[in-house]
């Protein structure tokens, strides 16, 4: 049934549809408007979320299993809705409802800066009762003593601002949920059918770009303290290449806020359908599996209520093509939801550099790799005008390609030897960092202070090394009579630091990633064209709304507990506050690169075995038949247009 011609699609919110504004009322203007919000949406969600991770786990004390569940948050909440918006929303007021999902982001980010604004401020703990300013020095009187209610306080206060973090993300999660089910079939059945997958691929590239750009711009306020708000920072003893720093998190997710106000009411100004609609569905040609589906689901009445959602599901559920590329997909967003969310800090770890020059350069790479990927991916379907089988044999070969660079996070700079953990104190044997020269010092893990003697030896703190003096010559602090070191007394034995510098591997780990990023995210336009191809019309928006259901669930929810797992399987020292295990503080570099590894080909294999079985089991139909198009619920007041004129402006 074809839809109603009459219905109003002037572009406008209630009495705004003057004639000067219409001439935003085509395909091209809206991909533009979505690509605005996919910029914002991947800064925020995917780039500065994703940088501040190390900052919230030593911020708020938290493990990477646990910091990984503040990344998998944005998911929690998508579940259900991404089901109820899939399946009623391809028959409601599409852009509407994607307007108020954008203002409910824009909520989302403020309550995830909540705890910025009520908490106390940042105590960079150590090991004796101070908690700012302090040597860390070996000395009798540190013991247990910095354990007080005191700290038993802010720990539960932790806890009320973790939950905040959760919270706040899964509204992120839930506002942006129509815009990629609905808004996706929207641009899908606004465009010719050869422009899907270059359209989609251009929403996607401004994610990626906004994702860089989140990468940079949270790194960059990294290097701005934390509470740069609430005290003078003109006297902070703390430097940025501190381990204990914390840069200013949240003020990435404040510049968000105002951006989504002002990106939702474009959004909401669009009509049900654009001008030239029917002219457009008329020269559709339906690739779907042949299962009889596509005349089901093109009745009228089919698909209005709950009543056809078993029956709907069904249908979707028996075509396999539709169920291995799902799957292929699940694979696929393991991985990125994963390594999107630590590579600031596998970079940082790697490679010794500190966290705001790892979120630069992830950003850096992630513009022309990710970006870049994306378009090449929807430009080559376009340029080669490939059927459905044709579009998953491409997807099949950019997932070979870069699960043969999967050996790339092998790479890493050497790490110096650490006193107690990879090589024993120079005055006894044994590896373990309390040991008898340093027994009666009282030191613990709270906070992590590294020294280096002149062997380029690293101890975890002063305290560890037994030193029992501090001075500070030409801004560099030294230290004295350290027992774990040498029984030299008034010698300057260890400077502050960790003997870390960038290697040559640094520079070729960065094109490895390049080429990572490039051939992962060239699969991302070309599958959501595939999903589009391969089901009836009118299931569109359910199709790929399941899709993400999947994917999310079983792939960017889980891919960061996963990875944040692998991550803290290959810690060597935790922190330790009065008995209670917060982050880590040292990584087993080996260890870690090649567990990433593993998990990383294991995983390209297993989708490329899923596409890969999509391409083989699909049917197409018999003959090629033109798109039936449903009528929509109600229709608004009247305004013919010019089907020929209008056309010519998609």
């Amino acid at each position: 049934m074809v839809a109603d011609q009459n219905e109003d699609r002037r572009y406008g919110c209630g009495p705004m549809k003057s004639g000067c504004i219409q001439r935003l009322n085509s395909i091209r203007w809206h991909v533009f408007w979505q690509c605005i919000f996919n910029f914002f949406e991947g800064f925020i969600v995917n780039g500065v979320v994703n940088v501040i991770i190390p900052a919230l786990e030593k911020r708020y004390e938290l493990s990477s299993s646990k910091s990984a569940i503040i990344a998998s948050a944005n998911d929690f909440g998508a579940f259900v809705l991404l089901i109820f918006i899939g399946y009623f929303g391809e028959r409601r007021h599409k852009p509407k409802l994607m307007g108020a999902g954008i203002l409910l982001m824009a909520f989302g980010c403020l309550v995830f800066s909540l705890p910025q604004f009520i908490g106390e401020k940042y105590a960079y703990t150590i090991s004796d009762s101070s908690k700012n300013g302090s040597d860390n020095l070996c000395s009798t009187s540190n013991t247990t003593s910095s354990c007080s209610s005191d700290v038993d306080d802010i720990k539960e206060y932790f806890k009320a601002y973790y939950a905040l973090f959760i919270v706040g993300q899964m509204l992120l999660g839930i506002g942006a949920v129509p815009m990629f089910t609905i808004g996706l079939s929207y641009i899908d059945e606004n465009c010719k059918q050869k422009l899907t997958s270059f359209y989609i691929g251009l929403t996607f590239c401004s994610a990626a770009v906004g994702v860089a750009i989140g990468y940079i711009v949270g790194g960059n306020v990294l290097n701005v303290f934390v509470d740069v708000d609430k005290i003078d920072i003109a006297n902070l003893p703390l430097t940025s290449s501190d381990p204990q720093w914390v840069g200013a998190w949240w003020i990435g997710i404040i510049i968000a806020v105002p951006a989504f106000i002002l990106v939702a009411f474009p959004i909401l100004g669009y009509p049900r359908r654009l001008p030239g609609y029917e002219e457009l569905q008329k020269q559709r040609q339906s690739e779907a599996y042949d299962n009889d589906a596509e005349e089901i689901t093109a009745q009228a009445s089919f698909g209005k209520n709950w009543k056809d959602f078993p029956r709907s599901f069904l249908l979707l559920i028996k075509n396999p093509t539709y169920v291995f590329i799902c799957l292929g997909s699940v694979c696929e967003t393991l991985l990125i939801g994963g390594t999107a969310t630590f590579g600031a800090k596998i970079i940082k770890e790697f490679f010794n550099v500190d966290l705001a020059t790892a979120g630069t350069i992830m950003g850096a790479i992630t513009i022309p790799g990710s970006g870049g990927g994306m378009i090449f991916g929807g430009y080559m379907v376009k340029r080669l005008n490939l059927k459905l089988r044709g579009i998953i044999y491409l997807c099949c070969i950019s997932i070979g390609l870069a699960a043969l660079l999967g050996p790339s996070f092998l790479a890493s700079c050497p790490s110096q030897p650490l006193a107690g953990v990879s090589e024993a104190y120079k005055v006894q044997s044994g590896t373990s960092l309390i040991a008898g020269c340093n027994n009666d010092c009282g030191c613990t893990t709270a906070g992590f202070e590294p020294i280096c003697d002149q062997n380029k030896t690293v101890y975890f703190s002063p305290c560890h090394a037994g030193c029992t003096e501090a001075i500070i010559t030409n801004g560099t602090k030294s230290y004295m009579n350290c027992d774990c070191i040498s029984s030299a007394q008034n010698t300057v034995l260890a400077v502050s630091g960790s003997c870390s510098d960038k290697c040559n591997w640094f520079y070729v780990f960065c094109v490895l990633l390049f080429l990572i990023m490039w051939f992962t995210f060239s699969t991302m336009s070309p599958i959501v064209t595939a999903i589009f191809r391969c089901v009836p019309h009118d299931q569109r928006s359910f199709a790929i709304g399941l899709q993400l259901l999947l994917v999310r669930l079983l792939g960017t929810t889980p891919g960061p507990i996963f990875l944040g797992a692998i991550i803290d399987s290959s810690c060597d020292v935790w922190q330790d506050t009065c008995g209670e295990q917060g982050s880590c503080w040292i990584y087993n570099k080996t260890d870690l690169g090649l567990r990433i590894m593993v998990w990383w080909i294991c995983l390209k294999v297993l989708g490329f075995i899923f596409l890969f079985l999509a391409a083989k089991f699909y049917k197409p139909r018999k003959e090629s038949t033109d798109i039936q198009v449903s009528q929509p619920e109600s229709v608004e007041e009247p305004k013919l247009y010019d089907k020929e004129k209008e056309l010519t402006k998609l």
